[in-house]
């Protein structure tokens, strides 16, 4: 008699965590209670019953006409007939017939940007156990229910693997100088706020935010940087405090998100992965200028500015190849870059073309950088 089980495994992993859980919420599957890695390229997932594990399985199980590639699955829990006082009693339950993974490719993407590998714990904190890779099992006592997946090329069952349906691209212009003075003498201070929402699905620029801020600790640019970026003096000297264009972004965003029925990462309990994120070209955008300046000038930044995604780190990995610059990025791919280099709005539009072509070619994303990775939402914060 089979011992009923609250929890599934799945092995060999197709696509990160993140992605995992994004797609079981876009399929409306039953929503495990939580998902954790299990050593190597193994998740655990596990549901409040196991009717609910149950139902799960037998949904998993017709991915197979949305993947491309092979998915093991299968029961997790004492095996039948099980000693209770078995001290091995606690393995995967066995089914005949486990077929090898044939034509699997890993990603290594997972691992490669660092991502969190615990996504949702319903009532508790993560057990960090469980991404021991020590805290493993004998596979030799394990066989797999296997899910066959057809290989399929097409494009738009690929989307349905893609975590973001829109991004939001940054890129901001700072002060600069030719030959940096010391730290301590000259900061870098924003002096161009841009921020496109890109529809991932349809390649289209649905919103724009762009505001020219006016610095103070450095009110004077430099002409190599009205050179580099193009941005004039008077543009600068008519432009808004920071401050104010942090509010005024923010209302901008609640707006957009509204109108679309999107959501930012670790803003809601029902969606910690959202279904749109920040994306930069580097960390330098959020991780660097604006945190520092922000710490520097005592004013508060939202919370969801520290999650984001690093598209070169995605893309030196999706293409194998490290671009030396954002312009040879975009030439690799076939694509142009149009506009004024250097300029905010313009690199924050061609970052939004080279994310679209990135998802054509079967580029997964997920975020990349989080500063604040062991707050499971960002608090305070309401959009």
């Amino acid at each position: 008699m089979s011992v009923p089980s609250c929890k599934l495994l799945m092995r060999r992993m197709p696509c990160t965590l993140d992605e995992l859980s994004q797609l079981l919420q876009e399929c409306k599957f039953v929503l495990p209670r939580s998902l954790n890695t299990y050593g190597r390229k193994r998740v655990l997932i596990e549901y409040k019953d196991p009717r609910d594990a149950e139902i799960a399985l037998m949904q998993l199980q017709g991915l197979s006409d949305m993947l491309d590639k092979p998915l093991y699955v299968s029961k997790f829990g004492p095996r039948p007939n099980a000693d209770p006082d078995d001290p091995n009693a606690s393995k995967c339950t066995q089914t005949q017939g486990a077929a090898a993974g044939a034509g699997y490719q890993d990603p290594g993407i997972d691992k490669q940007l660092g991502l969190i590998d615990t996504i949702y714990v319903e009532g508790g904190r993560p057990d960090h156990r469980a991404n021991d890779p020590e805290d493993s099992f004998n596979e030799a006592e394990i066989t797999e229910s296997t899910v066959p997946l057809k290989t399929k090329k097409n494009k738009s069952k690929q989307l349905a693997m893609q975590p973001y349906t829109y991004v939001i691209a940054v890129d901001f212009e700072a002060t600069c100088w030719e030959k940096q003075a010391p730290p301590q003498w000259r900061e870098a201070e924003i002096i161009e706020f841009p921020a496109v929402l890109v529809n991932l699905k349809t390649g289209k620029i649905e919103a724009e935010f762009h505001k020219y801020i006016l610095p103070i600790e450095s009110p004077r640019l430099s002409s190599y940087c009205t050179e580099l970026t193009g941005i004039q003096q008077k543009t600068v000297d008519s432009g808004v405090p920071l401050q104010t264009a942090l509010m005024m972004f923010h209302e901008w965003l609640r707006k957009e998100l509204r109108a679309r029925n999107l959501t930012l990462p670790k803003m809601n309990k029902s969606n910690l992965l959202g279904n749109c994120a920040f994306v930069t070209w580097t960390d330098w955008d959020f991780g660097m200028c604006l945190a520092k300046e922000c710490s520097r000038k005592r004013m508060r930044k939202a919370a969801y500015f520290n999650q984001w995604i690093d598209v070169r780190a995605v893309y030196r990995e999706w293409y194998k190849y490290r671009p030396c610059n954002f312009t040879d990025a975009l030439t690799h791919v076939g694509l142009a870059f149009e506009g004024r280099a250097h300029s905010g709005i313009d690199d924050a539009k061609n970052l939004g073309a080279l994310m679209c072509k990135m998802v054509r070619d079967g580029a997964l994303f997920s975020i990349t950088k989080d500063l604040t990775p062991y707050q499971q939402l960002n608090p305070n914060c309401v959009l």
